[in-house]
């Protein structure tokens, strides 16, 4: 049974990711957590005519290279991950690995919403009480951030 923090948890997760999908038509989701959004998202599609996709992640590299408990078909359009990890377990959540997985381009957690560049892993939104200094101590790899920064949820 879940705990009621965690509930709140996967409910701001699912919450950010409906945000995500405003005005964008050809919504796909993938099995697991993503599905959760099925019944407040208009404009679901196939895997091969999809717009933006979603799946739940186990674990990602700082690369944007993610894996997942349910392996989604072959998708040709940005992909989303969700996880319900909290911020006790993101050193598990962030792994320094090879590149095989799924590539996300944006990672949206009850704590954060990372995007991946070119650089590596970038903070968009963090939750109240935490900095981008809290989570870069918990990883190897460096974690960027910038001057758009802002509080989880406020886009």
């Amino acid at each position: 049974m879940s705990s009621p923090a965690n509930e709140a948890d996967v409910a701001h997760v699912l919450r950010r990711a409906a945000q995500e999908c405003q005005s964008i038509h050809g919504i796909w989701l993938g099995a697991g957590l993503p599905q959760a959004l099925s019944g407040s998202i208009e404009h679901l599609t196939e895997p091969q005519s999809a717009k933006l996709a979603f799946v739940e992640v186990a674990s990602v590299s700082p690369s944007g290279s993610a894996t997942t408990a349910y392996a989604p078909p072959v998708l040709r359009c940005p992909i989303i991950g969700l996880s319900a990890s909290d911020y006790d377990r993101f050193d598990s959540l962030i792994q320094a690995r090879d590149e095989t997985g799924i590539a996300i381009r944006r990672l949206i957690c009850p704590f954060a919403l990372f995007d991946f560049g070119p650089n590596g892993l970038i903070v968009r939104e963090i939750r109240q009480g935490l900095t981008a200094a809290d989570l870069q101590q918990k990883l190897d790899e460096p974690l960027w951030a910038g001057p758009d920064l802002k509080e989880l949820g406020t886009r």
